[in-house]
Formats: structure tokens, C-alpha cells, sequence
């Protein structure tokens, strides 16, 4: 679920610069959702995670974030994993690809990066040290700091207001390359308002 953390922050594609502040406010209050139309093998979000001890609250300054989550993903502590996150934005009654894409070809090696976008969301309010389990082992238990959650942005270019939704992939490479039989794939939806000043 920390993971989820690190996707409600999905604007941060943008770099926060002077410029034009945005809000996403998430649709569902359960966050995550499964993937469409998807290969044999892909997992959502409880392949990767137990949330039986992790809670989220929405308020309308942001998401409190509170509790444990355990990693149940069935990779070793060897395999390179990769990310990818594609920002897609709802236009009359279609999903469109936009610009906003981001490929992590070793999600480990920059988990704990302070440059990273999941780090404000995720890492740095992360309690225990897992940083040589990364996201491999599974029965890791990572607990969280409480903590609210901002979901804004602020970026100088522009930024269509509307229905956004975020299509997060995991995948596990073992030491010869070769993909592991699962991965890991979710959505997160959520409309992007231009936040008053």
C-alpha cells in the first residue's frame, strides 16, 4: 500500500517549479483498482502487498496515512525489478495516452532517492530499514510513520483539467533477465482540479 503512496503522487511526473498548483483528488476511497484487460500472470495490488494492517483516511486537504503493510510478491532478493507508471487522461468516453510516463529500470537501486518522486510519498516515512529487501522478500514488514498525505503539484507548462487514471507495472527479472511468471499491475483514478490561491 506504501506503493500506493508513491502513485497518488502521479503528478509528480511534473517538476515542482514556479508555476500552476493542481490537486488530485482520488475517486475511490479504496485507491487502487485492477487492471484492464491484462496478460496471464498479472497480479493487483494484493499480489504485491497485505493491507490487512495498513489504513487510509481521505480528507480534503490530502490522505492520512497510518499502519503496516507486507510484502507477499513471490520474486527473490537477486531480481532487478522494474516500474512503470502511464498517466492516461479520460476524453468523451475514451482513455488517451498523454505525455506523462515514467520507466524505472531498477526500482531498487532508487527506492530510497530523495529526487525521487516516492520518496516525499513513501520511503522517507518508512519506520523500519528494508532497504536491502527492497520490495523481494516477501513476509517484509514495512510500517509506516502516521502521516497526511498532500496530493498537489505545481507545474509551469500546461495541465488539462479532468479524470486522470494511473497504470502502475511491476516486473521481476531474475539474474540471466529472464521475467519472472507474475507481475504486478494497478490503477489509480482520480480527477486533477487547478487549486485556488
Amino acid at each position: 500500500m506504501e506503493l500506493k503512496l508513491t502513485l497518488l503522487g502521479i503528478l509528480s511526473f511534473l517538476c515542482h517549479a514556479n508555476g500552476t498548483e493542481y490537486e488530485l483528488l482520488v475517486v475511490d476511497e479504496e485507491v487502487f483498482s485492477s487492471c484492464q484487460d491484462v496478460a496471464l500472470g498479472t497480479l493487483d495490488i494484493n499480489g504485491l502487498l497485505d493491507l490487512s494492517e495498513f489504513g487510509t483516511t481521505l480528507y480534503a486537504d490530502g490522505v492520512t496515512v497510518s499502519g503496516n503493510t507486507t510484502l507477499v510478491w513471490d520474486i527473490q532478493l537477486e531480481d532487478r525489478v522494474t516500474l512503470s507508471i502511464k498517466l492516461l487522461y479520460f476524453d468523451r468516453g475514451s482513455w488517451m495516452p498523454t505525455v506523462f510516463s515514467l520507466v524505472i529500470k531498477d526500482f531498487c537501486k532508487s527506492m530510497y532517492d530523495e529526487n525521487q518522486m516516492w520518496y516525499k510519498v513513501w520511503t522517507q516515512h518508512i519506520k523500519n530499514d528494508i532497504k536491502d529487501k527492497c520490495v523481494n522478500i516477501p513476509g517484509t514488514k514495512i510500517m509506516l510513520d502516521t502521516y497526511m498525505l498532500s496530493l498537489t503539484v505545481t507545474t509551469t507548462g500546461p495541465f488539462r483539467l479532468g479524470r486522470y487514471k494511473a497504470i502502475v507495472m511491476f516486473h521481476a527479472y531474475d539474474f540471466s533477465g529472464v521475467e519472472r511468471p507474475t507481475r504486478i499491475c494497478f490503477e489509480i483514478l482520480g480527477d486533477v482540479y487547478k487549486v485556488k490561491k
